[in-house]
């Protein structure tokens, strides 16, 4: 799932290198319409993933020190 993740981001990356290069409407709608679902995806992917993973776990068991 983290490569899916991957992918997704390096789609909206993709996006912005596009849009950055040529500034004008065109790249900022397909930026708007691709780019951010794709990074936003990406980001719940991770974290779904992290998730599962038992990375969010807080209590006597977990390894995290407060």
């Amino acid at each position: 799932m983290i490569r899916l993740a991957c992918i997704f981001a390096l789609i909206a990356i993709a996006a912005l290198v596009q849009m950055v290069v040529s500034l004008n409407g065109a790249t900022a709608t397909f930026f708007s319409f691709v780019g951010m679902p794709a990074l936003g995806l990406a980001l719940a992917l991770y974290g779904f993933d992290r998730w599962r993973a038992g990375d969010f776990r807080f209590g006597p068991n977990s390894d995290h020190r407060r």
